[in-house]
């Protein structure tokens, strides 16, 4: 199923995610005082207000391309006050399958979270054991399964 364009992650100016990807690479992991003026410039491109801090161990957790594409992403992360079930089953299914670039499951993700009203939809997607508070809960939801689930139950456990 084709998503409208609200639920899609936006088109990136390809050269502007290139730069910040070298600056953010050059950040993570470097010296404050020698890096302090490319936390700047990477501020302003990308119209945030990172500290030094928080470029450290990026590394670590995804690649620098992913973490500045879910960084120009993120004013786009609203609800849609129209989403239909049909397309959160969608974005489910994509985020279920992992079917796209990671930046792109991420941002599916993101839009679920702020779309369907329950506080611990990635326990439900990714750890239902936890969700329903059952240790040998084995059972592979489906999305239209998950997305019923998220949108009419409350979680049992406490995350």
């Amino acid at each position: 199923m084709a998503l409208r364009s609200e639920l899609m992650p936006p088109k990136l100016d390809e050269k502007l995610v290139l730069k910040l990807t070298s600056l953010s690479e050059e950040i993570d992991c470097g010296e404050r005082d020698l890096t302090e003026h490319m936390v700047l410039e990477f501020n302003q491109l990308a119209s945030t207000s990172f500290d030094f801090l928080d470029f450290q161990g990026i590394y670590g957790g995804q690649d620098h391309d992913t973490w500045v594409r879910k960084v120009l992403y993120e004013p786009y992360i609203k609800p849609v006050p129209d989403v239909t079930t049909d397309e959160l089953v969608e974005m489910m299914r994509r985020v279920m399958e992992c079917d796209g670039a990671e930046h792109e499951v991420d941002f599916w993700l993101f839009m679920l979270e702020v779309n369907v009203p329950n506080e611990r939809l990635v326990d439900l997607i990714f750890r239902p054991h936890v969700y329903f508070a059952v240790a040998d809960f084995s059972q592979e939801l489906s999305p239209e399964q998950a997305v019923y689930l998220a949108l009419n139950t409350t979680a049992v456990a406490d995350g």
